[in-house]
């Protein structure tokens, strides 16, 4: 049996499921899980995500000099300095989805300082972080009308045939039995 979609996305994590939320608004997507979605690493992380959210005491340039000394200056600068200017608004996405970040007394985020970092700008939800992202991701995901989840298929093969598209042969875990679902674009995780 062979399944069409717009997007193929291979693996539940944080990344696979914001990508798929990302781009559900653009055609139908299919969501490949080796197991069901709630099982995914993203729910074992208890730390917080690094964001200037206050820039009356931070700034891009102090986030991103702080990770470049964390990583011994061995990080690819252009790649830190993407990342700490996009977390912002993919800080706002994950409010977006339902995500809920501790806040003090004056409602602005209780923001932390840890590890390398010179500034108040890690966001916490309680001591656990991960689990909170993951479930706001899935009861996102889960609401979509443009996201199909397959859970217990474990991805075996993929084929692709320049600028026609993308073949992806599953294996259905509970049954036995192999499935097929194809798409103009993908994203593997």
């Amino acid at each position: 049996m062979t399944k069409k979609f717009d997007f193929l996305v291979i693996g539940s994590g944080i990344a696979g499921m914001s990508f798929a939320l990302k781009v559900a608004g653009k055609g139908q997507v299919a969501l490949i899980c080796k197991t069901e979605l709630e099982e995914a690493n993203t729910y074992f992380a208890q730390g917080g995500i690094a964001s200037v959210t206050n820039t009356l005491t931070d700034n891009f340039d102090k986030h991103i000099e702080d990770t470049m000394i964390a990583g011994d200056n061995l990080s690819n600068r252009k790649v830190v300095e993407k990342v700490v200017k996009e977390a912002p608004c993919q800080i706002k996405e994950l409010i977006g989805w339902g995500v809920h970040f501790d806040k003090n007394e004056q409602g602005e985020f209780d923001l932390h300082r840890e590890g390398g970092h010179s500034e108040f700008r890690i966001l916490h939800h309680k001591d656990n972080t991960g689990a909170e992202i993951q479930a706001s991701l899935i009861n996102a995901v889960r609401a979509n009308p443009h996201i199909t989840v397959l859970e217990n298929h474990f991805t075996i093969e993929i084929l692709t045939q320049h600028h026609l598209g993308i073949t992806v042969s599953c294996r259905y875990q509970r049954v036995g039995g192999s499935l097929i679902y194809g798409s103009h674009a993908s994203c593997c995780h």
